[in-house]
């Protein structure tokens, strides 16, 4: 079976990408082949490739280019993805088209799945939904190509929304972490050390970032990792100067997604704290942190969350205000002689979610239906 995606992957990050590199690589040990397109920006990339297993091959694109002088606006993005992915296909024949992300790659992958003769399969993921789903200016082309794929692969948050534009569509279980590689680490780390990891732009306010840091300014005894960059980098070195907490506060570039589980281990707390935005789901990072046994602070929604019914009693899940940094303050205080707890065991689950997956190409693949297709 070899899958060809045109989409988001690392070393480009976000919780798509990191996904996506998760179950491939889950999918790679059963003999799965994977050929990857993808675009790289450079201001939200690793400067390393993530670890490849054998059977994942992936041609990088870069992202902040201009077109030809005599090409009006943009890049030529999709135009560039159609061309490497026919390249790739024609030295590989792959058995599926696949995208994880509507915009540019689900048009490039629609032109390049009906070039090939090959089924096509759309994944989404939250912000392309609501931003360019409901942008008039490219709502006409995301809902034929939604109408045209013959497989919409959504998730519970989704589903209703998009059953209108086609029947073939499934709702699969959302990522689990992988526990071979997220997994409990032999002792409590001796700093008292905040792991925060994303993209540093509008974020800052989006997940609470102000707020953790006049939290940190009330707690002395504690340190935060901010992993990540972005172009409200400035504007956040600018906050932890304010704050006095230059000698307290480090700032790392983004790292590939195998390196995660180690920072997640050596870290005594991870935030994931976010304010309530108009897309309803909660970070990679929550589930990451409590299969690694690190507590983890989000707030109050994540735990009211359905997905996060597998983990929203555990005492490795600490709710906060992203309002109150008071309140924040006395949390860490709280959790400073914390001992780690057991984290929950996830491998049944995580086996589930990848056979779920297995089962989809492998059934589109043969033309069959594929289970609770609409």
């Amino acid at each position: 079976m070899r899958v060809l995606l045109l989409g988001k992957f690392p070393p480009g990050q976000g919780g798509i990408a990191s996904k996506t590199y998760w179950l491939y690589r889950a999918l790679a040990r059963r003999g799965f082949l994977f050929d990857i397109v993808t675009l790289v920006p450079d201001l939200y990339a690793s400067r390393d490739q993530a670890e490849l297993p054998s059977g994942v091959h992936v041609r990088l694109l870069k992202a902040d280019t201009k077109g030809p002088w005599f090409i009006p606006g943009g890049g030529l993005e999709t135009e560039r993805l159609i061309a490497a992915a026919l390249e790739m296909a024609a030295d590989q024949r792959p058995d599926v088209v696949e995208c994880n992300y509507l915009a540019p790659y689900g048009t490039a992958s629609l032109v390049v799945s009906r070039s090939l003769g090959i089924p096509l399969i759309v994944r989404h993921a939250g912000s392309d939904l609501v931003k360019l789903l409901g942008w008039d200016q490219s709502r006409a082309a995301l809902e034929s190509l939604l109408t045209s794929a013959n497989l919409v692969v959504s998730n519970s948050d989704a589903i209703d929304r998009l059953k209108r534009f086609t029947k073939r569509i499934i709702s699969l279980p959302r990522y689990v972490p992988d526990p071979e590689w997220f997994n409990m680490a032999p002792q409590v780390p001796k700093e008292q050390l905040i792991l925060y990891a994303g993209k540093l732009n509008y974020y800052l306010r989006l997940k609470a970032l102000d707020s953790l840091l006049l939290g940190l300014r009330l707690q002395r005894s504690w340190k935060l990792l901010a992993i990540g960059r972005g172009n409200g980098q400035q504007a956040f070195e600018a906050a932890v100067k304010v704050n006095g907490l230059e000698n307290r506060v480090r700032l790392m570039e983004f790292l590939p997604p195998e390196k995660m589980p180690g920072m997640i281990r050596a870290a005594h707390l991870v935030w994931a704290v976010e304010r309530q935005e108009d897309v309803s789901d909660f970070s990679n990072i929550v589930w990451e942190a409590i299969s690694c046994g690190r507590k983890c602070l989000v707030s109050p929604t994540v735990i009211q969350h359905p997905d996060a019914a597998m983990f929203s009693t555990s005492p490795l899940l600490v709710s906060v205000d992203p309002d109150d940094p008071v309140s924040i303050a006395s949390t860490f205080g709280r959790c400073q002689t914390a001992v780690v707890q057991q984290a929950p065991d996830f491998s049944e689950a995580h086996l589930r979610y990848i056979d779920i997956n297995a089962t989809v190409y492998e059934r589109i693949c043969r033309g069959l239906s594929v289970g609770n297709e609409s």
